[in-house]
């Protein structure tokens, strides 16, 4: 696994809109590049990025864009500024060998982790799941959750614990509510190699030209594997769904444990909650429900392909990169 350099104070981050660009939110963009200077970073822009509408730009100019980053010696990480929907028509224009000759870290979450989950399990590149996009990064005081991806960033694998509130409602940056894990299948204490996103965005991924994940497995099983998952608006049903179908094509093979998120819209048409559906789904394998990873906040700052130790039980909820 090739593990990119990890940043220095005043290295540079470059900024590209390989989904939506950030014009309905640019003054959110803005204190977020003003907190990225504060804590050490400069930043240099694609110029896709200040654009609106459902995607940045056409698919072609996107994969341009992307790799110009990864070319551009000066430019130490790569993030992708926000989410979207249509972040997959670019995935055929994108020429991966730029990206594998000049390997660096490149981060962003939800609709960005079919790229990431591409360069972690098809190029043995690590990716970062970042707790927030380019634009989630506008509080002042930033949170805990985002000092500590900072400090990842700077390699201080630091171990990241359970928070003790998380958000009253989704989008609401009300964090009041109390945080739980809920473990099924028994305690957790486990170590593997870490993988995943959003599984809103994974599930399209199976069966085509850019599912090598069971090479990838086969490759790492000796270490195990710890997934996790980011539920932005899947169904409790359409969830149920999902994991049989990752489970009858081989994903789960030499899983240690299963980490997922809290849902960010909920709903169901069958009256079933999403606890009762990941249990029938999932029942040979430690999975702990409501986990600190995704759109709900606060996130873990979760690093594919890197070996991690997950924690969950009565006395403590961990996670830490093993080097």
């Amino acid at each position: 696994m090739i593990i990119p350099n990890f940043l220095n104070d005043n290295d540079i981050i470059g900024i590209t809109a390989c989904s939506c660009g950030v014009s309905n939110k640019l003054e959110q963009y803005e204190k977020t590049l003003s907190n990225l200077k504060e804590n050490g970073f400069a930043i240099i822009e694609t110029p896709n990025v200040r654009t609106g509408g459902v995607v940045s730009s056409d698919s072609i100019t996107r994969a341009r864009e992307l790799e110009s980053l990864f070319l551009n010696k000066d430019v130490n990480m790569v993030s992708i500024a926000r989410g979207g929907d249509f972040l997959f028509d670019m995935l055929d224009k994108v020429e991966f060998d730029v990206i594998v000759k000049n390997p660096k870290w490149l981060a962003g979450s939800s609709d960005p982790t079919s790229l990431l989950y591409i360069l972690t399990t098809n190029y043995d590149i690590a990716t970062i799941y970042s707790p927030c996009n380019m634009t989630g990064l506008d509080e002042n005081p930033l949170h805990e959750s985002y000092l500590n991806y900072f400090k990842l960033l700077k390699g201080n694998l630091i171990k990241q614990y359970k928070y003790d509130k998380c958000e009253k409602e989704s989008f609401s940056d009300d964090l009041s509510k109390d945080n739980e894990w809920i473990n099924m299948n028994g305690d957790v204490n486990e170590e593997g190699i870490l993988i995943g996103g959003c599984i809103d965005v994974l599930k399209d991924l199976i069966g085509t030209k850019f599912d090598k994940t069971n090479e990838f497995l086969e490759k790492y099983k000796d270490e195990g594997f710890i997934w996790y998952f980011d539920v932005f608006s899947m169904t409790s049903e359409a969830l149920y769904n999902t994991l049989l179908q990752f489970k009858y094509a081989g994903w789960f093979k030499y899983t240690k444990a299963i980490l997922i998120g809290k849902v960010c819209i909920p709903n169901t048409f069958v009256d079933m909650t999403y606890e009762e559906l990941i249990k029938k789904a999932i029942q040979d394998i430690p999975v702990v429900y409501k986990f600190d990873v995704g759109h709900v906040k606060p996130s873990f700052t979760m690093i594919n392909g890197m070996k991690v130790r997950i924690i969950s039980d009565k006395n403590e909820g961990s996670l830490e990169y093993i080097n």
